[in-house]
């Protein structure tokens, strides 16, 4: 159940890392002396200058990708490996020069008109999307100095706060008793025990989870004071309004696109409480539910999967629908692309990384056998598809929004959800599938919908001061008191989201969850057209035209409308159907 890395390295001491790690260095800084002789003004040879910079942006952007893909790899299967943790930050130093690169690039788009129907240069004509978008990326560019400045003290700013959070989760132990015993267990390990069928072990596991959290409580702060500072300091300098607007440039949506679907979400939060309010019942609760039985298994479905076993499962299933499909998902276990073992050291959470260089993928997470597992397995998988849709595109055309980029991974879990439902022939079966399906919804509506809430407020807080640990808990529960409202019981709520959810701790990525709700939404839209003609070959036309448009170009493109209302509240009907039926269930 671990990944194999040795085809992008064979080590950190192989001659072939070694020399592509003299050779980035090298044509790098060729590059930029290219560019500074080159890109004074528009002048001649217009179309050769940019033809040329596309080219090597896409050479280097593959070599470095090919650098950063086995230092980032290794380190997050193993946090302790002190030789990949120095590896990454000599990476990531030379990606302040390929930054550099893309900053000479939109400092020369900003004063050049292109006009490209007249264009001769199938490359410029086929990487059009990029190079507008540099163009309006420029609007907000500083001196090549001051940008050089933020990327270099990124690396012992946000960056290195963002290593010290993973290596202080990664090694954050739990005493939890078990049976009588009491065992230190991984964070991540014993946060999988909320799945667990014991409503004892549940309890205790989230009570040594927050007396663990607690315990790291103040690092863990310090790194999401400093992020954040960081980044409402760059946001200042480049002249944006607030931390969400180069956000949603990032991800490639519309303020009205974005108004809209959250506008969609809060008003279908009083329904998704009714299942919340349900499921405390059934549970035996009378104050709604805890935050420990968020994900208490209900029913009667309580198959275990070995790892062989899920992936039987997996493929089998998704070859119903499609054997490419299949055989893509069968080749990626094959090839051992997955890394699925629980152990201390381990990186949290679940990701699907693009080996770019090699048209290939790498999955990490934590597999102990549960339908929640399997799920995020084949999540995982669809990613990696995804990829594989890319894997002929340039680097430049591959750049997927997060908005975007659940859309693969959406669909695959569907797919096999409702694979498994209606192969279920017992009440309790059908009981704990339908409550599974709603848990997950709830996380993407819901629990997304408070994260965005808190991160909201924390850059609100954080313009003027740092931010105690006693806020960051008290603007947590704050948030998901709204969010979850009456589903919730306020006695037993959890503090310390903010510390275990790694995705707050990106220096250059934040607001990340929300693109989530998008992802599962624009999912569900996607998924409802299957059953079209020909819709194979149109799903995967459409992943891989991802990194070559805004997303409301790339969903017009099947006929999907997301700057209406109407359309999020279609996708959120699917949902609040599943509801009734839950709610009615006896």
């Amino acid at each position: 159940m671990r990944w194999n890395l040795s085809n992008i390295y064979p080590s950190f001491d192989s001659e072939s890392f070694k020399n592509d790690l003299q050779r980035i260095d090298k044509e790098l800084s060729g590059f930029l002396n290219w560019m500074d002789e080159n890109l004074i003004n528009e002048g001649n040879g217009l179309e050769a200058k940019l033809e040329y910079v596309i080219n090597k942006l896409n050479e280097l952007s593959l070599l470095a990708g090919k650098l950063y893909n086995y230092a980032s790899l290794t380190l997050s299967a193993n946090a302790n490996d002190e030789t990949a943790a120095k590896y990454l930050d000599i990476i990531r130093s030379k990606f302040v020069n390929l930054s550099l690169a893309r900053t000479k690039l939109r400092k020369f788009l900003k004063n050049v008109e292109i006009d490209f129907s007249n264009l001769k240069s199938e490359t410029l004509k086929s990487h059009k999307f990029f190079i507008e978008e540099q163009k309006i990326l420029s609007k907000y560019l500083l001196s090549e100095n001051e940008e050089k400045i933020i990327s270099l003290m990124r690396l012992t700013g946000g960056n290195a706060w963002n290593n010290l959070y993973e290596k202080t989760t990664s090694n954050l132990l739990c005493e939890v008793e078990i049976n009588g015993e009491l065992k230190k267990l991984p964070l991540m390990r014993v946060r999988n025990m909320a799945y667990d069928e014991s409503a004892e072990i549940r309890k205790k596991a989230y009570e040594a989870e927050l007396k663990a959290c607690e315990n790291a409580s103040q690092v863990v702060a310090q790194c999401l004071n400093s992020i954040k500072g960081e980044f409402l300091t760059e946001v200042n300098l480049r002249g944006y309004s607030s931390p969400l607007e180069p956000m949603l440039m990032e991800n490639r949506i519309s303020k009205e696109t974005f108004d809209a679907m959250m506008s969609a979400v809060k008003g279908s939060m009083p329904i998704l409480r009714k299942y919340l309010r349900k499921k405390a019942e059934l549970l035996g609760h009378k104050n709604g539910l805890p935050w420990y039985d968020l994900f208490a298994p209900i029913g009667g479905y309580n198959k275990k999967w070995s790892f062989d076993e899920a992936r039987k499962f997996i493929v089998e299933k998704l070859s119903n629908f499609s054997d490419e499909l299949g055989k893509f998902i069968d080749n990626a276990f094959e090839n051992h692309w997955i890394d699925a073992e629980t152990r201390p050291g381990k990186r949290g959470g679940a990701f699907c990384s693009s080996v770019k260089a090699l048209k290939e993928s790498r999955i990490l997470m934590s597999f102990d056998g549960t339908l929640d597992n399997v799920l995020t397995l084949a999540h995982e998988l669809g990613h990696a598809f995804h990829n594989y849709c890319l894997k002929d595109e340039t680097p430049l055309n591959s750049t997927t929004p997060a908005t975007l980029a659940e859309t693969a991974s959406i669909f695959n879990e569907t797919l096999l959800m409702n694979q498994i439902k209606n192969e279920a022939t017992l009440k309790d079966e059908k009981l704990a599938l339908l409550d599974k399906e709603l848990s997950d919804a709830v996380q993407i509506i819901i629990d997304i919908y408070s994260r965005f809430l808190f991160e909201s407020e924390v850059f609100e807080r954080r313009k003027s001061r740092p931010i105690s640990v006693e806020e960051f808990k008290e603007i947590m529960l704050k948030a998901q008191k709204e969010a979850y409202g009456e589903g919730l019981d306020e006695n037993y709520m959890h503090p310390y989201m903010w510390l275990v959810k790694p995705h707050y701790y990106s220096p250059t990525f934040h607001f990340y969850n929300f693109p989530y709700t998008f992802g599962m939404l624009f999912g569900l839209g996607v998924y409802s057209m299957k059953d079209n003609p020909n819709f194979f070959e149109m799903y995967k036309k459409l992943l891989s035209s991802t990194g070559k448009g805004t997303a409301e170009e790339v969903a017009m493109s099947v006929g999907i409308d997301i700057q209406k209302e109407e359309f999020w509240k279609n996708s959120l009907s699917v949902i609040e159907k599943a509801v009734d039926e839950f709610v009615r269930f006896e």
